[in-house]
């Protein structure tokens, strides 16, 4: 079809006039007489031909008074003639006013011509025209006979070719058969392949009639669509004076598109009329098309959205109507009126339609003007329309839209499925200046995971432009809703405002670019879950047309009241539907569940909500709650959380951030409805060591212990409710070794049970076993009972070691770890043998008896740990004590050696040793006895002065200072001084071994 742009001026009578003079030429230009009506034997033919200048050849075949023949006639240039004919003749008939031709005869005749600016050329023969006289056009009162006639006419679409066969008066009784085909026309963007027109041709007074088949290959426009094997039939009338035609049109395609909806057999049955002098002219008749279709992959792919916003509350709905909506889109069968107008204005208009599927969806236009298009106007559109059936919703109402202005309205039936329900306000239309506003209000109810929103109600205005663009909402608007209630969560009615971030919520471009995008500021939500109170607070939350999904920017959850409120804050958080549901990233999370104290932070992973069931999996960390923290952060790098039926379900392995140990599995159930909730925590074992110190997961072990080695196992059990917080716990080792201020401890074990873990408190009665413990005595398989307190305070209900031959008790104490200050512990010795004692120790130059009590009081700070006030003494009897080794004069010099020979054997009633100082630094010892030197054990004899001192009493008082660790050796060289004395470098002066005031005492 071709395109015809508005204020362009169309001459179509005097193409057709000139077309049909053209037609008529080869019948009368070889007749001259037309002209000049002269006797061609007076050779009047070549001079009038020369007068115009037109180069003529022919050759006369025969001359008579009534009948003249040519042969060979060519006119124009010779290399390129516009006129030839196998053979012309000429009938005369004589008169009173001379000879006149009253026939022409003539075959084998070729015209060429062209279309210039809407007008006929025919070359050279256009100096044959008459000149205009301003009468009436009228074909010529004489008789033709035409035998293989044929014009070939360019034209600035294509080439086209007229044959012409027939004879008689061309004024009222011609009868013959006019062929027209154009192999391939083009016009705008439209093309049209293998045009054939095979018509009858019948002259009389009244006019012209053409009636004949049309046959087409192709009409095809880009991106308009066209028409395929297109067959019909046309029965057309023109005045004699060619100012009018009229007639009956029938066309059939087998096939055709507009624009990608395809359809078969496409049928015009109508009426052609035009004033072909005014330049005016219409086409008015039924059209049809049956089995009309959307591409198959676009119907394929509308099904494909079937499980589109899944999760959303209008998800019930999109099935069906998708469902309705491709049903309705092939198989289409429709019809509608067409009135075609074309003048000073082009009018087009489709009245009466009505489109039906194969699924019983019916859509039509009556009562007005209906669909058009106009080059003055441009789109009108007027009349009742209604959309039923097959699954769609019913939509009824009127337009009246025209000259860009007017205005339409329209109901739509609420849509119902699955729970779901869509009710859309009465539908207004505004068109102004050839843009549009669209308004409306959607209230929907549907299922939101195992819940359900209601009165969920946002008003719309739509803007559609002059070029096809549409804008939705480029204001803010109320989003409200009256209820929602989702995995256990129920919210108050809210009013929210929803704001485009650009120029409108959601923008269309002429081309299809979808875009826009919205946000509400500063979101706030109230609600429940169970009986608890739920806030929700969120500073943006925003979605972008261009990438789907949404972004809610510091969101702060709080759940419950007073006290056992639990919280969640998260920084960033991202989502959009899929075909399961709702799915995204958080960023940022921190929160605090209840009274639990345990503190959540640094949480990032993944989130999905499908069927109300909400999952999370990512990383976080804990921490204490404490003001004064108990444990160290750690973390988890596998933490699964789910939410379902209102209930929490989370696991994780926890881990030491730097060493990344594991150190506890955590498993946690929360009932959200019931406020309560479990946390369960398993230590497979934990195992200490170089790259593990016990002070990286507390700092309570911070200055107690050091150096440990061994694992730990246990575990442990949190329970909440709305009475408040338990927890409960078991951990043990079967051998630890650390070392403590008082001394290295080697194989610590048994279990510890927790009455509250979290505030590390235990009944009384817990028992740990060591087997050895060395603060400088080794004392080994000891038990210590003892009770965890309130506010870090370790209650020592009592400890008991075997002690060479005695026992070695730690008597109850309450030391305070929370703060720091002094902790005393005191260490009661019963029953020492000092025998035993020595024996331990392997000191082969010493021999002793005896048994000791006392008391070892201790005191341990932030400086370290002292003994003080200490105090052993020997019981009742006495004992004896006995150097058994050798000297020599060599060793100590002649009177040293008298003086320990002198103390080979001594026995003492009082022994007594005084203990003051640091465990890690200097100890003063006072060691105190007395006794009489004895004939050395053994019996040898004594010698000299040696025997005179026998059986002397001694009073010995002595203060040693030394570290703890090496009282033992300062003990074994006061009792065998050689190896200070060995060890003693030149002209250094011996420390006396028994003070200043010990003697002179005998």
């Amino acid at each position: 079809m071709a395109r015809m742009d508005e204020g362009e001026t169309v001459r179509p009578p005097k193409r057709i006039k000139r077309l049909a003079a053209g037609l008529a030429l080869p019948a009368v230009v070889l007749g001259v007489l037309w002209f000049e009506r002269r006797p061609i034997a007076e050779h009047y033919v070549d001079r009038a031909l020369a007068e115009r200048g037109l180069p003529a050849r022919y050759r006369i075949a025969a001359l008579g008074p009534f009948t003249q023949r040519l042969e060979d006639v060519s006119l124009g240039d010779p290399a390129r003639p516009d006129l030839t004919a196998d053979w012309a003749e000429l009938r005369l008939a004589w008169g009173f006013g001379g000879p006149q031709v009253v026939e022409v005869r003539a075959g084998g005749v070729r015209l060429n011509g062209r279309l210039v600016d809407g007008k006929l050329n025919l070359g050279s023969l256009d100096r044959l025209m008459p000149a205009p006289t301003g009468a009436p056009f009228a074909l010529p009162d004489l008789r033709v006979a035409l035998d293989d006639a044929r014009l070939g006419l360019e034209t600035p679409a294509g080439r086209i070719g007229l044959a012409l066969d027939g004879q008689g008066n061309l004024a009222r009784d011609f009868r013959g058969r006019l062929r027209l085909h154009a192999p391939r026309l083009s016009a705008g963007d439209c093309n049209a392949v293998g045009l054939l027109i095979a018509a009858e041709v019948r002259t009389a007074k009244s006019g012209i009639a053409l009636d004949g088949p049309v046959d087409l290959g192709s009409l095809a426009c880009d991106g308009a669509g066209g028409l395929g094997q297109v067959k019909g039939r046309a029965r057309l009338k023109l005045a004699g004076d060619l100012g009018d035609a009229e007639g009956d049109v029938s066309l059939l395609a087998a096939n055709g598109q507009i624009a990608s909806v395809t359809a078969k057999d496409w049928r015009f049955v109508g009426k052609f009329a035009a004033d072909l002098d005014a330049g005016e002219g219409g086409l008015e008749g039924d059209i049809g098309f049956v089995d009309a279709a959307a591409p198959a992959d676009l119907r394929a792919s509308l099904r494909d959205y079937r499980g589109a916003l899944a999760g959303s509350p209008v998800a019930p709905l999109v099935p069906p109507l998708v469902d309705a909506l491709a049903g309705a889109s092939g198989d289409v069968d429709g019809k509608a009126r067409l009135l075609l107008r074309h003048g000073r204005t082009t009018d087009v208009h489709l009245r009466d339609i009505a489109l039906e599927s194969a699924t019983a969806a019916r859509l039509t236009l009556r009562d007005g003007k209906g669909i058009g298009w106009s080059s003055a106007a441009g789109i009108t559109a007027d009349g009742a329309l209604r959309l039923a059936g097959g699954g769609l919703p019913e939509i009824a109402g009127r337009l009246a839209i025209a000259g860009g202005g007017g205005e339409g309205r329209f109901t739509v039936a609420p849509i119902a499925a699955g729970g779901a329900r869509l009710a859309l306000a009465p539908i207004r239309i505004d068109a102004d200046g050839g843009s549009y506003r669209v308004q409306t209000a959607a209230t929907l109810d549907g299922p939101l995971g195992d819940g359900a929103v209601r009165g969920l109600a946002m008003p719309l205005t739509a803007r559609i432009g002059g070029n096809g663009a549409i804008a939705l909402n480029t204001a803010c608007a109320p989003l409200s809703f009256e209820s929602l209630a989702v995995a256990g969560i129920r919210l108050a009615p809210a009013r929210l405002p929803l704001c485009p971030t650009g120029k409108a919520l959601v923008t269309i471009a002429p081309d299809g670019g979808v875009g826009g995008g919205g946000a509400i500021p500063g979101l706030k939500l109230a609600g429940h879950v169970g009986g608890a109170p739920l806030t929700i607070v969120n500073r943006r939350f925003g979605f972008d047309i261009g990438r789907p999904g949404f972004i809610a920017d510091t969101v702060a959850i709080r759940l419950g009241a007073g006290d056992s409120v639990s919280r969640l804050d998260v920084d960033r958080l991202t989502g959009q539907a899929d075909a399961r549901g709702l799915a995204g990233r958080f960023e940022g999370a921190a929160g605090q569940i209840g009274a639990v104290p345990l503190l959540l932070s640094e949480g990032q992973g993944d989130w999905r909500l499908a069927n109300a069931d909400l999952s999370l999996t990512g990383r976080l960390k804990v921490a204490d709650a404490a003001a004064d923290p108990r444990f160290e952060p750690l973390i988890s790098d596998d933490v699964r959380l789910s939410l379902i039926d209102g209930r929490i379900h989370a696991t994780g392995q926890l881990r030491q951030p730097e060493t990344n140990v594991a150190v506890a599995a955590v498993r946690i159930d929360h009932d959200l409805a019931k406020a309560r909730g479990t946390a369960l925590l398993d230590v497979p074992g934990i195992t200490f060591g170089r790259a593990l110190q016990p002070e990286r997961l507390t700092r309570l072990t911070f200055g107690v212990v050091a150096n440990v080695e061994g694992t730990v196992r246990g575990e442990g059990r949190i329970d909440w409710n709305d009475a408040g917080v338990t927890s409960t716990g078991a951990f043990r080792t079967d051998s630890l070794d650390l070392a403590a201020a008082f001394g290295p401890v080697r194989g610590l074990a048994g279990e510890i049970r927790f009455s509250d873990l979290l505030g590390l408190e235990t009944p009384p009665g817990q028992e740990v076993r060591l087997a050895e413990v060395n603060p400088g005595v080794a004392v080994t398989d000891g038990l210590i009972r003892y009770q965890l307190l309130p506010g870090q305070k370790l209650r020592v209900e009592g400890g008991r070691w075997p002690f060479s031959g005695g026992e070695l008790f730690l008597e109850p104490t309450v030391m305070d770890f929370a703060q720091p200050v002094a902790r005393h512990m005191t260490f009661r010795v019963a029953g020492l043998d000092a025998a035993q004692f020595i024996q331990q120790f392997e000191f082969e130059n010493i021999a002793g008896t005896g048994i000791f009590d006392g008391t070892l009081p201790m005191v341990f700070d932030d400086s370290g740990g002292r003994i003080e006030n200490g105090l052993l003494k020997v019981r009742e009897g006495g004992g004896t004590l006995a150097y058994v080794g050798e000297l020599s004069n060599e060793d100590l010099g002649t009177f040293g050696k008298m003086a320990f020979d002198a103390l080979k054997s001594m026995r003492y009633d009082n022994l007594a040793i005084r203990l003051d100082g640091n465990l890690d630094g200097e100890i003063v010892s006072e060691i105190l006895f007395t006794g009489i030197n004895e004939r050395p054990i053994g019996g040898e004899k004594l010698e000299g002065m040696a025997e005179e001192l026998t059986g002397l009493p001694f009073r010995f008082n002595i203060t040693v200072r030394a570290p703890f660790r090496g009282l033992v050796s300062t003990a074994s060289n006061f009792i065998d001084p050689t190896a200070l004395i060995r060890n003693q470098k030149p002209g250094d002066s011996p420390k006396p071994v028994q003070t200043q005031e010990s003697e002179d005492k005998r």
